[in-house]
């Protein structure tokens, strides 16, 4: 692969995400290799090729921090689609890797899939063999056989998570998921399906072998315990409450917005009619905690929880729950990747890091809304769409 110059109107760089105008950015075997703040004065041979954006912004590729490959909230039943057999799930992974590709996100964090398509297409997307976002994966996601999870696999006592963690470990898995409550909550309290030992084991598991845990959970006695275990990442957090809010961010721990299941009356009306009554119910008392976990100063990604494509419209509800445009770049960017540990191999316009690239029209910095106007995707340096 031969050396590539990128020029663009506006460049947003390095871990600050700082706007740089009429800048260029040199690529060499898929990687950053320099970005000019100078892009009219640079010699005619800098580079094999050069491709000029013009008006266009580049950012970095972005991260979806909360995704299923086989789980499609764009079908019908995409619920019920989750019992389907290792071949039908494989292919709808196949077709919402390339689908979300194309969008811009050229990263996802996959939050338990089945049969362990998640591990199988992070290889095969390694090697080449299929298109889509580089994938950082959990494998089987553990719940309990009481309590919620359509994508995890039911599990009792501390010996079962154990020893799925151990399967999930021995099969090479980034981080290591668990389901604590259900999604939206229509009743007085919140369910939670752990127990403190259960928790426990899975966290042990993981810190034996240096990766981190992510557990599912809304709010509620369960959060308080997810914390207590030691629990990295909070999924969700539709309940939180303002103490809570305190805690977690005293203990330095992150959490992932996945505001549609409270926002998005489209997605709301494929639930059923039980679970679309108690989401729309529901929807003013999450967006308030959300609000308040969001100027509280919570760690924070974002992601899509299955929506394929819908990274830019998630991003846009979380700037509408409070969050100011450059904190929600960061979330599906820079901050994407150290929650993901990949910071050291993308996430930011840096020297040294993959080349992977949007180009939006319009800057975000300026109006989110740029995010949904995907003109260019690069991954690796190599040209996805143009």
């Amino acid at each position: 692969m031969g050396t590539t110059l990128i020029k663009a109107k506006t460049i947003i760089a390095g871990q600050e995400l700082t706007a740089k105008e009429n800048a260029a950015l040199l690529i060499d075997n898929g990687k950053i290799k320099e970005l000019y703040n100078d892009a009219a004065n640079l010699p005619s041979n800098l580079a094999d090729e050069v491709i000029d954006l013009g008006d266009k912004t580049l950012i970095p590729g972005m991260i979806d921090c909360h995704n299923h490959l086989a789980l499609d909230t764009r079908l019908e039943n995409h619920l019920v689609k989750m019992n389907d057999c290792e071949a039908e799930q494989t292919i709808r992974a196949i077709k919402t890797m390339k689908d979300d590709l194309v969008s811009g996100v050229t990263t996802s964090r996959c939050l338990g899939d089945r049969f362990y398509v998640d591990v199988t297409c992070r290889q095969a997307q390694k090697e080449g063999r299929i298109t889509g976002p580089k994938l950082v994966v959990s494998g089987i996601g553990m719940r309990a056989s009481h309590g919620h999870g359509y994508v995890g696999m039911p599990h009792n006592g501390p010996e079962e998570f154990r020893k799925t963690a151990r399967e999930n470990i021995a099969r090479g898995v980034d981080f290591l998921k668990v389901f604590m409550t259900k999604v939206i909550n229509a009743t007085p309290y919140i369910y939670h399906f752990l127990t403190p030992e259960e928790l426990n084991v899975v966290v042990q598991e993981a810190r034996s072998v240096g990766i981190s845990t992510a557990c599912h959970c809304s709010g509620g006695q369960g959060l308080d315990d997810c914390v207590k275990a030691g629990i990295d990442c909070l999924e969700h957090v539709y309940y939180i409450t303002e103490k809570q809010v305190e805690t977690v961010y005293n203990a330095d721990r992150w959490v992932v917005y996945t505001p549609s299941y409270a926002l998005n009356d489209e997605l709301l009306f494929k639930f059923s009619p039980q679970d679309r009554e108690g989401s729309l119910r529901e929807k003013e008392i999450i967006c308030s905690c959300l609000s308040k976990a969001i100027s509280g100063g919570l760690k924070f990604g974002i992601g899509t929880d299955g929506i394929h494509q819908g990274l830019a419209q998630e991003a846009q509800y979380i700037c509408d729950l409070g969050a100011d445009n450059k904190s929600v770049l960061a979330g599906i960017t820079v901050n994407a990747a150290k929650l993901c540990s990949i910071s050291d191999k993308t996430g930011s316009i840096t020297a040294g890091l993959a080349a992977d690239l949007v180009a939006l029209d319009g800057n975000p910095l300026e109006d989110i809304s740029a995010l949904k106007k995907v003109s260019a995707v690069f991954q690796d340096g190599n040209t996805i769409i143009r």
